[in-house]
């Protein structure tokens, strides 16, 4: 069997919301992508991306896939 990596990246736009991390939020953002067997790689807070206005939080998840 072949082994590849998939990626996901997760964009918080925080347009609105309080930018300031809120750990129960993330827990329960982190157990969702878990149960898809997914595993958080890296995470930015308060990014400033080109095509989000005001600042994000980015998560970058991956997973092995066999197939």
């Amino acid at each position: 069997m072949r082994r590849r990596v998939e990626h996901a990246i997760d964009i918080w736009d925080l347009a609105g919301m309080d930018p300031r991390l809120n750990s129960r939020m993330l827990h329960e953002h982190l157990r969702e992508f878990e149960h898809e067997r997914w595993e958080l790689v890296w995470m930015g807070l308060n990014v400033d991306l080109a095509d989000h206005p005001g600042p994000s939080h980015i998560l970058i998840f991956k997973r092995v896939a066999e197939g």
